[in-house]
């Protein structure tokens, strides 16, 4: 059983490695097609698809750095590395961009097995005792991220949620969630990104290597660990939004906030498992396919989980690293903008394959909200009210009335 369960685990880092490189691919797309094939992997050991889906969605928390950063196309998840990652990309650092954001999963990874006991308890209680004030805090969450704008920025960031929380009630439902989901946020926060990156055209220096990183490595590290809970237990709240508000209250610097955004991704997968297995909710594609595979986890299964975890955490950072290394070496003699253009192609073929003529248009009023946002100056995380929204609506029971008034 152990060659077996290793060979799962190294396709499912070879996949989460693949779904990382290409600009807009998502673990979810993956779990999306392998839901049609559950009559295959129900006949599979439940250790050997438990490391395949934790080995894949781990390993794509690392990788999924390397585009976000040095081509400037992220997903919903690493949507806010783009500012500080391409900051230091522009000033030569790039590379220390990217050992930061990796530094910064392995880190937190290692604080939440470490407290693993302790969540076990705390998380179910923690949920129970925010549930009631789920609408509440989330609306906390909003006020905080608009507020941190400055002057009449304030107003722009309100007009931007709503009008992405609008495109989001539309959007979800005119489509179903997993076909209108992976165009708008492409739109939002990748497609827009390009364009804006392609007319700039931006010319990216020779890139250093720093011998030694100097961060403070623990506050970068605590901050991405408590985000990453914090996203697992409020619904609808992204690993941006998390991620921001924790690194506002800790007055997280650049170089902390890299490793926080790291480190929150990282986490949060662990994350999601665990409020799968206490608390019975799947708040991430993962969680959702184990839940149609294997209904639940035992205490062999949480095992299997860390033990996967940490073997591909280790393994994600030699890679990520190693690519990173090799990128560095060799973006300056490259065409940037030409890059961006054929990434960008990409994306808009990815979404007419996945999601249509139906998710073209839905990318197309995402990428235009999107360069509003870029263009005004204002956080791009306030777009992600495109899910926040409509979530809380549907935890403070409005979500009928605003419906009969759009539709």
């Amino acid at each position: 059983m152990f060659a077996e369960i290793m060979l799962f685990l190294l396709v499912g880092t070879a996949a989460g490695v693949f779904a990382g490189l290409v600009p807009g691919l998502h673990p979810n797309n993956f779990f999306a097609i392998l839901l049609s094939l559950i009559p295959v992997f129900a006949a599979l050991p439940i250790p050997c698809i438990l490391a395949f889906v934790v080995s894949l969605s781990i390993s794509n928390t690392f990788v999924d750095f390397i585009p976000s950063i040095f081509f400037g196309a992220p997903d919903e998840e690493t949507a806010l590395s783009v500012l500080p990652g391409h900051k230091m990309l522009l000033e030569g650092h790039g590379y220390d961009a990217l050992y930061l954001a990796t530094m910064g999963g392995l880190i937190t990874i290692l604080l939440t097995v470490a407290t693993l006991p302790l969540l076990f308890v705390a998380i179910p209680l923690a949920y129970e005792a925010i549930r009631p004030f789920i609408a509440i805090l989330l609306v906390a969450v909003i006020a905080w991220m608009i507020w941190s704008e400055r002057g009449s920025r304030k107003l722009m960031a309100i007009f931007i949620f709503l009008a992405a929380g609008i495109f989001g009630m539309i959007s979800l439902n005119a489509a179903p969630s997993d076909m209108a989901l992976f165009p708008a946020l492409t739109g939002m926060f990748a497609i827009s990104t390009l364009i804006t990156s392609v007319f700039a055209k931006a010319h990216i220096p020779k890139q250093k290597k720093s011998d030694s990183v100097e961060a403070e490595w623990l506050k970068g590290g605590v901050a991405g660990w408590l985000a990453g809970m914090l996203a697992g237990l409020l619904p609808g709240l992204g690993s941006s939004q998390s991620g921001a508000v924790v690194s506002q209250f800790l007055r997280a610097k650049t170089r902390e906030f890299m490793i926080a955004l790291g480190g929150i991704n990282t986490s949060n997968i662990f994350f999601t498992f665990i409020a799968f297995h206490v608390l019975g909710k799947t708040r991430s594609g993962a969680a959702a396919f184990i839940s149609q595979v294997a209904g639940s986890f035992t205490t062999a299964d949480i095992m299997i989980i860390v033990l996967a975890g940490l073997f591909t955490c280790f393994l994600s950072v030699i890679i990520t690293l190693r690519m990173g290394a090799y990128l560095m070496n060799r973006m300056p003699s490259w065409n940037y903008s030409l890059l961006n253009k054929m990434v960008l192609i990409s994306l808009v073929l990815l979404v007419a394959f996945f999601a249509g003529p139906l998710g073209l248009l839905i990318a197309a009023a995402g990428t235009f909200l999107g360069i509003i946002a870029i263009k005004s100056g204002v956080k791009r995380t306030h777009m992600m009210g495109f899910l926040l929204f409509p979530t809380i609506l549907y935890f403070s029971g409005l979500e009928a009335l605003v419906l009969g008034l759009l539709f």
